[in-house]
């Protein structure tokens, strides 16, 4: 949203500069479609050697549309496999795979990336079918046992391609005496079509991009004659069953994933209406219908104090100190003008050179306490107030760090006079305006954040994902979870959390549930931007409703009874609450287009064009960056939990309120992420 000066406040520079991201991974994905290698069929045969060896011959058919140098055969990660040689070439036409060989055959050049676990064949291909054989060799892919052999070969693993019409036949160099014993595992319904003495056949139509095809198989130990026996961790029997039991799970994976796709979307219809509890709660609308009875002149009238009090629930920024300034000055207590700037903002190219100026006038003894603490902490002791007291390094500044020790103490001394002024003042209206902290929400998130992890962890061992990597997942997760719930007042913790339930869901190969999965994320970071950080009493929040309304009007250039007359009085009251709501520069191009008349400047230094800039870099640009337990540009709260939720409202950028733009805000609802 854009800020009331026309810039947008940090964080929404974040949030646009990540959904400008994702529409260029977006847009550039589709951009990718005219060139694109695909993998018509694969066909492999792979033999069983007496030293426990695994060689292997691959025909892949490709169709390739566009212009290539070189296709990628992905093999393994970091190097870790058992690989003696990959070699690729162009296939044979008199002999049939399984004795292709490599005699007399025109090679490929191929590369070798070794982080990428990828073999690149050098070829020029254009808009063509082309066929590759590679050959390889796995050391020692076997293991013998006294009472048999066992080979656990998972094929294609971690390739990034989908491969279609994909045709394995695994077979022993030396023929077995008895019938082999065969198990694959996958997650796209392949199978195993042959099994003998001789041989076992695996097809599957398509194996899908991030899938693989397993294959274990157990055989007679005399298959592997030149090898040594190991030591068995269980007897054939037992391997059988364990592998029988792993095939049962497969086999029962598609059901347990179809019972999650329907917890899903039950979850997210529980979402939805939350969401609408939230956003369409009674209080809110109360406080709406409310707050439309309330007139302008008595928004206008109220104590700059009291408005921005009811505004910030109770919870004041720094930028607000002006609004005691502006009580002082309704009172008479305090003039204004506007003065040069010192030295350091002189010399500085990005630094206001004009600056308002406050002087103290009249007796204090006769004002509350806050008002006089709030008169002296600003003041110093003396009679003027000068902004430049609390601005943060200038440019010129930041380039020695010298300076920077003392700019830190400055800020920790205003955050301190800050929290000593709220006190005073939640003193002094106690009993005008309640406000409680939302505490079902302290259930609500850490509830949302276990349902999610069980909901995932039902979805791995749904998928048939070993269990190390379940426990893993768990407690990693888990972690995120116990962190969300002990931080339940901060929302960008469940929203990093549900986030990480993004990505952690979708390597799942079941589009069905991934994709309701991801619906309920998406409604759950919803329901939590929905879910309010603290109620107010019911005449507190229709002031805030009333409150918010206004400030819309002021944006637009004030209410008709304001601007009648072009009274001086009515005018100043509109410009300071312009000010104060973030809208200060709107109010004054709209109010002057519709007064052309009308020398605003000669009227009050209020008016004064150099105004909006000046606070906006005293309270907040000079401070970007100047990090005392508060993150880089957020504005200072009176609370202990600098922290706390906060919504971009499209007010000026020394603003930061939790408008969001419409009237219907209750005192129920904090809207907004943290």
């Amino acid at each position: 949203m854009l800020t009331g000066n026309g810039r947008f406040t940090v964080k929404n520079k974040y949030v646009l500069l990540l959904a400008v991201i994702i529409l260029l991974v977006v847009i550039l994905g589709r951009c990718d479609t005219d060139n694109e290698v695909t993998v018509n069929q694969v066909e492999v045969m792979a033999k069983i050697m007496a030293d426990g060896d695994l060689y292997v011959e691959e025909l892949f058919t490709y169709t390739i549309q566009g212009e290539y140098e070189k296709i990628p055969r992905y093999m393994d990660n970091f190097g870790e496999e058992n690989i003696e040689f990959f070699e690729a070439y162009v296939p044979p036409s008199d002999r049939e795979l399984g004795n292709f060989g490599y005699a007399h055959l025109e090679r490929y050049p191929v590369t070798f990336k070794w982080k990428a676990g990828t073999y690149y064949i050098q070829l020029d291909a254009k808009d063509e079918t082309r066929q590759i054989y590679y050959r390889y060799r796995l050391d020692r892919e076997a293991v013998k046992y006294d009472d048999r052999g066992e080979l656990d070969w998972s094929v294609l693993k971690a390739d990034r391609m989908d491969h279609h019409n994909v045709t394995v036949t695994v077979y022993p160099e030396q023929p077995a005496k008895e019938t082999l014993s065969g198990f694959t595992y996958d997650r796209s319904g392949g199978s195993l079509t042959e099994i003998n003495h001789r041989w076992v056949k695996y097809e599957n139509a398509l194996l899908p991009e991030g899938d693989r095809a397993r294959l274990k198989l157990f055989f007679p130990s005399e298959v592997l004659s030149k090898m040594e026996s190991a030591e068995p961790s269980a007897t054939l029997s037992e391997r059988l069953l364990e592998e029988q039991k792993l095939q049962q799970r497969y086999e029962d994976r598609e059901r347990f994933l179809k019972a999650g796709q329907h917890i899903s979307r039950w979850l997210t219809y529980a979402a939805i209406v939350g969401i609408f509890y939230f956003a369409l709660s009674l209080r809110r609308i109360f406080s709406w219908w409310s707050g439309r009875r309330i007139r302008f002149e008595d928004l206008a009238a109220m104590d700059p104090i009291d408005l921005m009090y009811y505004f910030r629930k109770g919870t004041f920024r720094f930028a607000d100190t002006l609004a005691g300034v502006f009580s002082l000055h309704r009172r008479g207590m305090v003039s204004v003008s506007i003065v040069q700037s010192g030295t350091r903002f002189q010399e500085d190219s990005r630094a206001p050179k004009r600056l308002p100026e406050f002087t103290i006038k009249g007796n204090r003894t006769d004002l509350k306490k806050s008002d006089r603490y709030l008169l002296s902490w600003l003041s110093h002791g003396t009679a003027v107030l000068k902004l430049e007291n609390f601005s943060g390094p200038t440019k010129t500044e930041r380039k020695n760090k010298k300076f920077m020790g003392k700019y830190i103490e400055r800020k920790r001394k205003l955050k301190e006079g800050l929290r000593r002024w709220q006190e005073l003042l939640d003193s002094e209206n106690s009993k005008r305006i309640q406000y409680r902290e939302y505490t079902a929400r302290k259930v609500i998130i850490p509830a949302m954040a276990l349902i999610h992890l069980v909901l995932l962890i039902y979805m791995y061992i749904a998928d048939v994902t070993p269990w190390g990597w379940v426990v893993v997942l768990a407690a990693i997760l888990g972690g995120v979870v116990v962190l969300a719930s002990i931080r339940w007042r901060r929302k960008k913790y469940m929203f990093t959390f549900l986030v990480v339930c993004f990505f952690v869901a979708a390597p799942i190969l079941y589009d069905p549930l991934v994709d309701e999965y991801l619906n309920f994320v998406i409604l759950s970071f919803l329901l939590v931007g929905f879910l309010p950080r603290g109620a107010l009493d019911r005449r507190s929040a229709a002031y805030r409703s009333a409150i918010k309304r206004y400030r819309r009007t002021l944006a637009r250039g004030g209410h008709d009874v304001g601007r009648a007359g072009n009274d001086r009085k009515w005018l100043e009251k509109m410009r300071e609450d312009a000010l104060l709501l973030g809208v200060g520069e709107r109010f004054m191009r709209n109010i002057s287009k519709a007064n052309p008349e009308f020398t605003f400047s000669e009227a009050s230094p209020l008016f004064d064009n150099d105004m909006d800039a000046a606070l906006d870099y005293v309270f907040i640009h000079s401070w970007k960056g100047i990090n005392e337990e508060t993150t880089l540009g957020r504005t200072w709260r009176s609370d202990s939990d600098s922290g706390a939720d906060s919504g971009a409202d499209g007010g000026s950028s020394y603003d930061y309120s939790s408008d969001g733009g419409h009237d219907g805000g209750s005192g129920d609802s904090g809207g907004g992420g943290d």
